[in-house]
């Protein structure tokens, strides 16, 4: 039997237990497991069907052995995707993307009713109401668990400050995300409008964060120091750049200290524990970016087939 863990949304007065996928993922369910207790903002995908997913303060790259597609994921599978971000995924209901994804653990089959509930809830919040609704996840035995994860002495100063920023806005928005959303960026957005320099820097910061940065976490293992080096800086500038015009100062700045360490580093290992530590700070902001995008713009784009629930404009009243 594999460990178990409490996932609980207070907000919604709700608490299920699962297991964890020890048997078949041992090295990512023990990563998973180093880093409880968390607690983060629970987020919803707009595209892939009834489940819910957080990221998490966790950056994976343990072996996976047992995978399963999103829509054969039965009521209360956990998946965890390390490559999109490091989120931990629950599954309440069918599944849209036929994309293989990480098993961590399943929820007990005597709490999986209590998931549809707390799913719908979720993607409402995320869709129009902008709550802010936080998961905790936690060992379920707590004397068996070594207690909250200590950060590593000797960690070099830049990566301690990704680490400290990300720590700082787990549970608080970033300010230069909120100027960027209330339109305080008055340089970007052409003839005043700035709802699609909001779109292009929400879509961009999860493009360089969670399918650029990672990759290179993954490729640092291949390509000596100088060649990763030049590498970073060819891959990284134009992302940084154009996000720093769009009002993510704080991210441009920290992408200069990351090119800095890196082109300083003298070993793979120093390199990636940069790297780690500034994907905990970018996914922090990728989280942040998507739960306030303004996803009830799609209900003017809505098909009308069977159980679609916003034919046109929003009318909270037909809910």
């Amino acid at each position: 039997m594999g460990r178990l863990i409490d996932i609980s949304w207070p907000a919604l007065g709700v608490t299920v237990v699962a297991e964890l996928n020890d048997e078949r993922n041992p090295e990512l369910c023990e990563e998973f497991w180093q880093h409880l207790p968390f607690k983060v903002l629970q987020a919803h995908p707009v595209v892939s069907g009834a489940s819910m997913y957080a990221w998490t303060p966790v950056v994976s790259s343990a072996p996976v052995h047992h995978r399963e597609l999103i829509t054969d994921c039965p009521v209360g599978r956990l998946r965890y995707s390390q490559s999109t971000g490091n989120k931990m995924s629950v599954q309440y209901g069918v599944g849209l993307e036929p994309l293989a994804q990480p098993v961590l653990g399943q929820v007990l089959p005597e709490y999986c009713a209590l998931l549809p509930d707390v799913g719908k809830a979720v993607w409402n919040n995320l869709f129009w109401q902008k709550d802010q609704i936080f998961v905790e996840v936690s060992p379920h035995d707590k004397n068996a668990h070594p207690g909250v994860p200590v950060k590593a002495a000797g960690i070099s100063p830049v990566a301690k400050i990704f680490l400290d920023e990300a720590e700082r806005i787990q549970l608080v928005e970033p300010e230069d995300l909120k100027d960027i959303r209330l339109g305080r960026v008055e340089s970007t957005g052409t003839y005043g409008q700035y709802y699609t320099a909001w779109d292009f820097a929400n879509g961009m910061v999860r493009d360089y964060i969670m399918y650029t940065i990672y990759p290179l976490l993954k490729l640092s293992n291949t390509l000596s120091v100088k060649d990763f080096s030049a590498t970073l800086n060819e891959f990284d500038v134009p992302y940084s750049s154009y996000l720093g015009i769009s009002g993510m100062y704080q991210l441009e700045a920290f992408a200069g200290l990351l090119r800095d360490a890196v082109a300083q580093a003298e070993t793979k290992a120093e390199i990636q524990e940069l790297l780690v530590a500034f994907l905990k700070y970018g996914n922090r902001l990728c989280a942040w970016s998507y739960h306030y995008f303004p996803w009830y713009l799609g209900m003017f784009y809505n098909r009308q087939l069977g159980g679609q629930e916003f034919p046109g404009r929003w009318n909270p009243d037909k809910v």
